[in-house]
């Protein structure tokens, strides 16, 4: 039995902050910082209290709160969300609306970090409504000014970072990941979450998916040595709660309230079991960094960026069949590591995103991270190879939790989720996902399944072919 089965309702958050310090790990996680998570069909009209209770625990008698939106229409019961909250804020406080983005555009980039951060200093509080890069944004700037209390309002359900200490941002073009800060209050109001555009929430399931497959990840870099993160208690808690998603999401692309009320509670949980583990490493593998090398792809030619949870459920299936490769050529016999030489690897890994900039600038950026883990990978050979060993033992036991990408495919389909990337934006053309899929490894210092599949020799063309034709061949079978 988890430990975490006596918890039955995942916004109880001193409930499991206590299940949490009881476990062996507890010293070596983060603590938990959310103060309160609101989880329901009026959570959004919990907001002047939020503030209040935030507010009156701030060094000053002032009350001046400073709210960070988008240029996104944001509907609940087909009125203006955002415009009912600034004025029932108005009625308490003194308020400044701040509105980041441009031409419907909004990126977690350094203008927009700056420009949040000196828009809300002075300011008593800060309140996020939106989507996930509002959220992050919020983080980043408030963390900035010290932490001056931060309120989340959560309209959609598209990504699991409105309930955790990080935020992504985007940097010389490169998603990356960031220490930033816990909200103070979460408020996911799942009737504004229902009337969110179908994609969003769809989306938001793909990005579940990945709870099933990047945790070997996590594991596996730490088996090799690359991270030394890795707990059981942020895996169990996230397990604790996952259930099927296959059934609990049946419904999702209509609106039904129980699929999206189960949808937020699993995206809430997951953002903070990647908190207290202290890294997004338990929860972000090869599907997250295929779904970043899109988004890099996007932002080099101006691209519309997918939804990331979208890319993400499609990529899990890409995370499953490479998996099943490496089980598969294990059982073959005999398998050679090897430690290529950096120099030799440099211009390959620039080249491979001279297809994002020609100058070079993206190729550098992610070089500089790669070479820090092939540096690791080559530092004693010997052992390396006895960590390989040892990893790859019993029939690639790290795995045994990994599903098939059929049962993933049937997962998103019951969900109403893409399932190929043909369902993705339409310029994800086969030979952009195969250059996605391909060249993943290349851009950040993670270490994940295909890293190995390259570093034993089996991350050729026609392996890379051999993965994308099986985690798809689901969808490409005929139905009876």
């Amino acid at each position: 039995m988890s430990t975490f089965a006596s918890i039955t309702d995942p916004t109880d958050l001193d409930a499991i902050r206590a299940v949490i310090a009881s476990t062996a790990d507890a010293v070596d996680l983060v603590p938990l910082g959310i103060r309160a998570l609101v989880i329901s069909p009026q959570a959004s009209f919990d907001l002047v209290p939020a503030v209040k209770s935030l507010v009156a625990d701030g060094p000053t008698g002032t009350r001046r709160v400073a709210v960070l939106v988008d240029e996104t229409a944001i509907l609940r019961d087909g009125r203006d969300l955002k415009q009912q909250l600034c004025e029932l804020l108005a009625e308490a406080f003194t308020i400044e609306i701040v509105v980041l983005g441009h031409g419907g555009q909004l990126h977690a980039d350094e203008d927009a970090l700056e420009t949040a951060t000196a828009a809300i200093k002075g300011y008593d509080c800060a309140v996020a409504i939106g989507s996930g890069t509002i959220s992050d944004i919020g983080k980043v700037a408030t963390d900035r000014l010290g932490g001056i209390p931060l309120v989340i309002v959560q309209t959609a359900a598209s990504v699991d970072g409105f309930t955790d200490n990080v935020s992504v941002v985007l940097r010389n073009g490169v998603k990356r990941t960031i220490p930033s800060r816990w909200p103070d209050v979460v408020l996911a109001d799942t009737t504004t979450i229902a009337d969110a555009p179908v994609a969003m929430n769809t989306a938001g399931f793909g990005e579940v998916l990945s709870l099933y497959t990047a945790p070997a990840d996590w594991e596996l870099a730490n088996r090799l040595g690359f991270d030394n993160s890795f707990r059981l208690t942020p895996r169990d808690f996230l397990l604790e709660f996952a259930g099927d998603p296959a059934t609990w999401a049946d419904g999702l692309a209509e609106g039904a309230p129980g699929a999206v009320l189960d949808l937020t509670r699993m995206l809430a949980i997951r953002g903070m079991g990647t908190g207290i583990a202290g890294t997004t490493a338990c929860l972000s593998g090869v599907e997250h960094v295929v779904s970043h090398m899109l988004d890099m792809y996007a932002a080099a030619h101006n691209l519309p960026i997918g939804l990331h949870g979208a890319q993400v459920g499609v990529a899990t299936q890409v995370a499953s069949a490479a998996w099943d490769l490496l089980r598969r050529r294990v059982a073959e016999g005999e398998f050679t590591v090897r430690f290529p030489a950096a120099s030799d690897l440099e211009q390959q890994v620039k080249r491979a995103f001279d297809v994002c900039d020609e100058t070079g600038g993206r190729g550098e950026e992610c070089w500089s991270d790669y070479a820090r883990k092939i540096k690791a990978w080559n530092a004693d050979p010997e052992r390396m190879k006895g960590l390989v060993a040892n990893a790859v033992s019993d029939d690639v036991a790290i795995a045994a939790t990994v599903p098939t990408p059929a049962s993933l495919s049937a997962g998103l389909l019951a969900a109403g989720s893409p399932t190929t990337p043909g369902d993705l934006v339409e310029w994800v053309t086969p030979d952009i996902w195969r250059w996605a899929v391909a060249n993943c490894l290349f851009m950040r210092d993670r270490f994940t399944v295909i890293d190995l599949l390259f570093l034993l020799g089996w991350w050729t063309p026609a392996d890379v072919d051999v993965v994308i034709e099986q985690a798809f061949q689901a969808e490409s079978e005929p139905t009876s």
